[in-house]
């Protein structure tokens, strides 16, 4: 009997993607009401009346909520191993909750990203871009994504009313701190004089934004992630 031969093909195995990457823990964002930060964002206003009236863009501050990453660190902040980088939080966001932190839960709020790693797997926001060349791993946070997220967070109210009274305190930190006395010993210096005029403006903008918020309240976020 004559048996021919096949025409010849690779051997192919079913595999899964693995990212280059060890394995990391997973890790839940937690608010407190006194941590804000004043970020820019481009808002379109009007400018001129009637026929002369022009739309411009141009950059407007907003102190938006600053959310903190933790890890859920087996044997960290009294957390207790369930397997491998898994661990129970249940005690430590007790624990924060006492002191005044919202905590937000990953599974209500779907803001982390899993992906398969050797041995383990890899967790990250998911507003992380991710993309692997050369076999090695390159990762970006989408930062104005993870913020249109935390403002809408505080306009839904999961946050709960945003408190003035810590912005101001911020306001007077910024303006009034020892790294200004520094500044203004050395402001001779034209990089010097740069800071700390931007600083002035920055400090001026705060203050504007809190008198605006005094007569939009909550609105005035809809500026912000249009």
């Amino acid at each position: 009997m004559e048996i021919k031969p096949q025409q010849w093909s690779p051997m192919t195995t079913q595999t899964t993607a693995t990212l280059p990457a060890r394995p990391n823990h997973p890790f839940y964002y937690k608010w407190h009401p006194t941590n804000w930060q004043f970020v820019y964002r481009d808002v379109e206003t009007v400018t001129g009346k009637g026929e002369k009236a022009k739309t411009v863009t141009k950059p407007k501050g907003f102190f938006i909520p600053h959310l903190r990453m933790e890890r859920v660190m087996p044997g960290v902040n009294g957390i207790h191993q369930i397997q491998g980088e898994l661990g129970n939080p249940g005690s430590r966001i007790g624990q924060l909750q006492q002191q005044g932190w919202i905590y937000l839960d990953p599974a209500k709020y779907d803001y982390m990203a899993v992906y398969p790693v050797m041995g383990g797997r890899y967790h990250v926001p998911k507003w992380t871009n991710i993309k692997v060349v050369a076999n090695r791993l390159i990762q970006k946070m989408d930062q104005d994504a993870f913020q249109d997220w935390s403002v809408n967070m505080l306009r839904s109210n999961i946050l709960g009313a945003p408190e003035p009274h810590f912005w101001e305190l911020a306001i007077h930190e910024q303006s009034r701190g020892r790294h200004i006395d520094i500044l203004i010993k050395q402001q001779h210096l034209p990089e010097k004089k740069e800071q700390l005029d931007a600083i002035h403006a920055m400090v001026k903008d705060m203050k504007a934004f809190v008198k605006e918020f005094e007569k939009r309240g909550i609105d005035i976020y809809e500026d912000f992630v249009k």
